[in-house]
């Protein structure tokens, strides 16, 4: 009897070791691990909404880098098809095209007033803008007319301002803008050049 109880007896030994093995693996191996897994997880999860961001703002740099491209292609346009002229030149083809607009237009050019010439802050370009200042008057849809003609007359300008009045003699339009010319002559900016 006593050898039948020593082969049950260690195998009783070795079951509890092995049940003591398991409980260990259980109690502090497996949740480390399910811990470790789950930290994993997180940092994937994290890591892949950071790729995510990261390659929307890319796709941002990139727009904005093709409308910058697409903005210097055609300033560089609109540049070269920009005549290089004197200010005399410029002020008699602005002061052409109004007065032949408004015949065409049967409106009045009342007044028109040219300020000084200044040059463009940009560094390396040799733009100069002209400030003008003229007053219109006549029936609305005539000023309508001459507005759009003038709009489309490929002078050198950009709008600046726009006011409409009501006056007993009928409609009245002031407009500014700034006229541009090319001078020709490329003056580098001094405070760059200490630099």
């Amino acid at each position: 009897m006593n050898r039948s109880l020593r082969p049950s007896t260690a195998r009783l030994i070795g079951g509890l070791l092995l049940l003591t093995a398991a409980f260990t693996i259980a109690f502090f191996m497996l949740p480390d691990a399910s811990q470790k897994r789950i930290k994993q997880e997180k940092a994937f999860r994290e890591a892949r909404t950071q790729l995510e961001t990261q390659e929307a703002e890319l796709g941002k740099l990139k727009a904005r880098a093709e409308n910058i491209r697409a903005s210097r292609e055609r300033m560089e346009e609109v540049l070269s098809r920009m005549p290089q002229e004197n200010e005399g030149q410029l002020k008699w083809k602005l002061s052409r095209a109004l007065y032949d607009l408004s015949t065409t237009h049967g409106i009045r050019i009342l007044a028109v007033k040219y300020g000084s010439p200044t040059r463009e802050g940009a560094k390396g370009t040799d733009l100069e803008s002209l400030d003008v200042e003229f007053v219109a008057s006549g029936v609305y849809q005539s000023l309508k007319a001459f507005m759009h003609a003038f709009e489309g007359s490929h002078l050198p300008f950009g709008l600046a301002s726009g006011k409409l009045e009501e006056t007993p003699e009928g409609a009245r339009l002031t407009i500014s803008v700034r006229a541009f010319r090319r001078t020709g002559h490329i003056k580098a900016d001094i405070a760059g050049e200490e630099s």
